[in-house]
């Protein structure tokens, strides 16, 4: 409609450019703006102030000849069933003049008909086209997840060790990969925690167990006195009392501890002073003199509490291990710009074949394999997942019949 409206203002407008131009004899200007635009058909006429058709090709009846509210020199647009006006009043020769021109819808028709038809056959093609290229782009796009689907139904309890096959990309399928294979990661940590744990539980239970099992089969086998009661019955909580201890340090090996939260400020001093207070009255059944050195106050980030049982493990191993009426000394002090607690004792010590096996789980010293220590042998374990925890390093330094030395080190910020 915009098209045949733009033409219909052209064609007016020349055609009064033609009449203004020859107005003294207008009745010689030819209406052949068919021909000369080539649009067809065209119905042209010319009308007077008293509404008298002055030259005219075949109009149609339908059109009215009325233009009193017509403005001057503004071509208008009238829509009938079957045309479209277009017409103007300009003045010639001191009269003013109406100047019609009109088409019918045939064009538009055709129009019409030509977009149908491109659409019929543009429409399939563009279909096909289209399905054929979301089928590429989905099978393209779907295919590293079901290798992904693929890769993940091969993956069970026994082979968490497997990962998802990664590339550089960074788009939405390889960051999934990546992120499945740290779920399968931290999965593979969990599942050996509990294998982990099922393994040394077991194996550390089975001989109290076994103890306890046999002191009630023998304490049943006959009547006995109460003091002989007493005494299996005394055999059984120290048993048990072994299990509970063990169980407790294997769970607290099992935790996985959360680094990123809940820090404190941590006064060495403070925790220091309450261990040594602690373990007073048990270094005094030993006949142990307990001594502290506090060179340098400072403060680490961490967790007080696990600091404190850290430092309580090694002092009560220089305790348990240490020669009758000798000395256990607690130093903290900053060396090389860390900070270093220092415990050292003056006892049995430990041989150096030995030394580097001391912070493996159940593992105790020939010297030190006895029940009287009331050890599970996860001591030594624990204190290195604490320093570990703390970012922190644990030295350890020995010599049989003269004493141990075990250094806590953190690193340290001396211009605070």
């Amino acid at each position: 409609m915009d098209k045949i409206e733009t033409s219909l203002k052209v064609i007016v407008l020349d055609i009064v450019d033609d009449l203004i131009k020859h107005q003294d004899n207008y009745l010689i200007v030819d209406f052949n703006e068919e021909k000369e635009y080539k649009f067809k058909p065209l119905y042209i006429r010319l009308i007077d102030k008293n509404q008298k058709i002055l030259k005219s090709t075949y109009f149609p009846d339908e059109i009215h000849k009325n233009f009193r509210k017509l403005s001057k020199d503004i071509i208008n647009f009238k829509k009938f069933d079957n045309y479209i006006l277009s017409e103007i009043k300009f003045s010639m020769l001191k009269d003013d003049y109406v100047l019609q021109v009109a088409t019918d819808y045939k064009i538009l028709n055709e129009t019409m008909q030509n977009l149908f038809y491109i659409l019929i056959f543009i429409i399939p093609i563009i279909l096909i086209f289209s399905i054929t290229g979301g089928y590429f782009l989905v099978y393209k796009s779907f295919k590293p997840i079901e290798e992904i689907l693929n890769n993940l139904k091969n993956i069970n309890s026994t082979t968490l060790s497997k990962r998802l096959t990664t590339s550089q990309k960074q788009d939405e399928i390889n960051m999934l990969a990546i992120e499945i294979n740290s779920l399968l990661e931290r999965l593979e940590i969990s599942f050996e925690k509990i294998n982990q744990f099922s393994s040394d539980a077991s194996h550390e239970l089975k001989t109290p167990l076994t103890i306890i099992r046999g002191e009630i089969e023998i304490t049943l086998r006959k009547d006995r006195d109460s003091s002989e009661y007493k005494k299996s019955l005394q055999t059984c909580l120290n048993e048990v009392m072994i299990i509970q201890q063990t169980i407790d340090d294997l769970l607290f090996l099992a935790k996985k501890e959360n680094t990123s939260n809940n820090l404190e400020d941590v006064y060495i001093d403070e925790i220091t002073f309450e261990a040594v207070k602690e373990l007073k009255p048990f270094a005094n059944i030993r006949a142990i003199d307990l001594k502290t050195q506090i060179n340098d106050v400072f403060q680490v980030k961490g967790y007080s509490k696990l600091l404190k049982i850290a430092i309580k493990n090694i002092l009560k191993n220089a305790i348990t291990y240490s020669y009758k009426e000798s000395s256990v000394e607690i130093k903290n002090s900053i060396e090389n710009g860390n900070y270093v607690i220092t415990i050292s004792d003056k006892g049995i010590g430990i041989p150096k074949d030995e030394q580097k096996k001391i912070f493996e789980k159940f593992y105790r010293t020939d010297k030190s394999r006895n029940k009287e220590s009331g050890g599970t042998g996860l001591g030594m374990s624990i204190v290195e997942k604490i320093t570990k925890l703390h970012n922190a390093k644990i030295e350890l330094s020995s010599e049989e019949k003269k004493g141990t030395t075990v250094k806590f080190i953190f690193k340290g910020n001396i211009d605070e």
